[in-house]
């Protein structure tokens, strides 16, 4: 078997559909297999099988979150004994686009919907054809989770997180949207500027409804302890938590994290800059450029540790997941994912 791919019928992007693992499993043919994952836990069984069959290429059917679990549930089974005494390595690991930013795909080169991308690869190892690859760093997250009270320790994987600050207030705007897409990006946006003048303001205590507030909720800063390669940062109140280990690209409308593109390195951009020193960044965002400023490090490095301070515990985004009352969060560099370069061309034309 050379192509496992896993779909959730319960994702957002295959509501009303009840046939979409048939669908897929119709272009992928005889060169693969398609299951339908319902829960993360039921992620893990799927994968033990591809690796049985030794299924070359692990897809999935969705953008930065799937390929999120799917890492993180195949490092897990890779690490039993069924497989540890084998030397067996990951698959190549294929993101489909179906998500709501997607910056792991538009990061290699992936283009195409996911009938397209698939049907590019079937006809590409149908042919014999070089598949063209790449590969990328990963994070290693060890982290704590507060559970019924109890510390809970866990090991994922991702690419990039916001893990406090506007960076993370960001995604919970973004991702209270009805349909998040690129257009959503510009609308967060705006909707902080316009507000800003009002919600950083005296004028905030008129009822002025979402121009009153939405800025504030934005620029929250989060508490919490940085450690940067060592370095205890001053300070317990964040306006800026992030890193990664690729740089990303949000919708074509923001980018960040250049330096995480040197391979061994990932980027932490962190500090306290105030409301306006973060708008004033806003151009360099949407070029790609440093962060600047004095409150500011927009730097490469290889660990960064997080501590939640106080009553308040952390709510970490990673590659576009949601993790819930998070303690502490220790973030290395991964190993490194290989990930298919298909380019192909929308479903309609991938006949």
């Amino acid at each position: 078997m050379e192509i496992g791919v896993i779909t959730n019928p319960n994702s957002r992007k295959n509501r009303n559909r009840p046939d979409r693992a048939e669908q897929l499993q119709r272009i992928v043919g005889q060169m693969g297999e398609v299951h339908q994952t319902t829960s993360i836990e039921s992620i893990k069984p799927v994968l033990r099988d591809f690796l049985r069959k030794r299924a070359r290429y692990w897809v999935a059917d969705g953008g930065d979150g799937a390929l999120h679990w799917m890492l993180r549930m195949g490092m897990e089974v890779l690490q039993e004994d069924e497989f540890a005494g084998q030397s067996v390595t990951l698959p190549m690991t294929l993101p489909t686009k179906g998500g709501t930013i997607d910056f792991v795909a538009n990061n290699v080169g992936i283009e195409g919907d996911a009938e397209g991308i698939l049907a590019a690869l079937r006809r590409g190892l149908e042919r014999g054809s070089t598949i063209e690859e790449t590969e990328v760093d990963s994070m290693v997250i060890d982290g704590v989770q507060i559970e019924d009270g109890v510390e809970v320790p866990f090991r994922t994987y991702g690419f990039a997180s916001a893990a406090g600050g506007v960076g993370q207030r960001f995604y919970a705007k973004y991702y209270s949207a009805p349909d998040p897409n690129p257009r959503t990006i510009v609308k967060v946006v705006t909707n902080t500027l316009m507000s800003a003048p009002i919600a950083l303001s005296p004028l905030a205590k008129l009822p002025l409804g979402q121009l009153s507030t939405y800025a504030r909720e934005v620029f929250a800063p989060t508490s919490c302890k940085i450690t940067l390669d060592g370095m205890v940062l001053p300070g317990t109140e964040f306006t800026g938590v992030h890193v990664a280990s690729m740089s990303i690209n949000l919708g074509n409308v923001l980018r960040f994290f250049g330096k995480a593109d040197q391979p061994g390195l990932m980027n932490a951009i962190v500090g306290t800059p105030t409301p306006w020193g973060i708008i004033r960044n806003i151009p360099r965002m949407a070029r790609g450029q440093e962060m600047r400023g004095r409150d500011v490090l927009d730097r490469p490095c290889r660990e960064m540790i997080i501590d939640a301070v106080g009553d308040e515990m952390l709510e970490p985004i990673i590659d576009g997941e949601y993790y819930r009352n998070v303690k502490r969060l220790a973030f290395h560099v991964g190993p490194r994912v290989r990930i298919p370069k298909v380019v192909a061309p929308k479903a309609a034309k991938a006949a």
